[in-house]
């Protein structure tokens, strides 16, 4: 299963990628998690040690550009999976093992292009090399990535959303490229949720845009909490309100 969450910033995507990964990890899955993100921060949530600067960040390098007839032509990674993860992927905690594109070196170097590029085809090529293994891509936030097809491979993508306009309208956006991607299964995971009004509200417009509600993640002050002392909040409190919404998420694609 090749997943990717989506959503704009500031509601929570990364927690919920990294979280999600270690829960698959800590019930016996191997799990591959990508931060498709230039101002990653997917490895605190993955437990990772602050100090370990871990192998180099995954670049241009790793594609080439290819002709395939009629003056068109592809990208593709160029070396074998295997490889890609033995060069550059890191291992984290509970059988996670992380793949990051880095950010940008300093500011006035041009556009982020290549490194979408290299994260849309590594997960082309993890779709016909890692058949045992649940992937996780934990996206930029905004809608460039999917301007860029960066998702277009996943089977399926999350939206994460939080009970007010701006987010749930962001929502419907993220909901309509993908679709326009031909990304089959898209569905939304209700985050912070606070009270009844907020989880009604989130009810009817998702309703009102034909977006499935794959869970609702409660607001959980131990997230804050971890967060503010550099920790997971697996890490923290492993039985936080928001890990206890995610193992339930997890029962419900590994049933798919």
């Amino acid at each position: 299963m090749k997943i990717a969450i989506a959503g704009k910033g500031g509601v929570g995507k990364t927690t919920i990628s990294g979280t999600l990964c270690r829960i698959f990890g800590a019930k016996g899955d191997e799990v591959l998690a990508i931060d498709g993100d230039p101002n990653p921060n997917l490895s605190i949530v993955l437990g990772v040690d602050k100090s370990d600067k871990g192998p180099p960040n995954l670049s241009t390098d790793i594609i080439e550009r290819v002709e395939i007839g009629d003056g068109k032509w592809k990208f593709q990674v160029k070396i074998p999976f295997q490889e890609v993860l033995e060069t550059y992927g890191q291992k984290a905690t509970d059988n996670v093992t992380l793949l990051m594109i880095g950010k940008p070196e300093k500011a006035g170097t041009g556009c982020m292009c290549g490194s979408h590029t290299v994260v849309r085809e590594l997960v082309n090529s993890a779709l016909s090399s890692e058949h045992g293994r649940i992937m996780v891509l934990d996206t930029e936030a905004s809608l460039e990535h999917m301007k860029r097809g960066t998702s277009k491979y996943v089977d399926k993508i999350y939206t994460v959303v939080e009970p007010y306009y701006r987010s749930l309208e962001a929502a419907s956006r993220f909901a309509e490229m993908a679709e326009q991607l031909g990304i089959g299964k898209v569905e939304a995971i209700a985050n912070k949720v606070r009270t009844k009004e907020d989880e009604m509200a989130i009810r009817e417009y998702c309703a009102k845009i034909n977006l499935p509600i794959a869970v609702f993640v409660p607001f959980d002050e131990e997230v804050m909490a971890a967060d503010l002392i550099g920790k997971s909040v697996m890490d923290y409190n492993p039985k936080a309100k928001v890990v206890k919404a995610l193992e339930k998420l997890r029962d419900s694609i590994l049933a798919e």
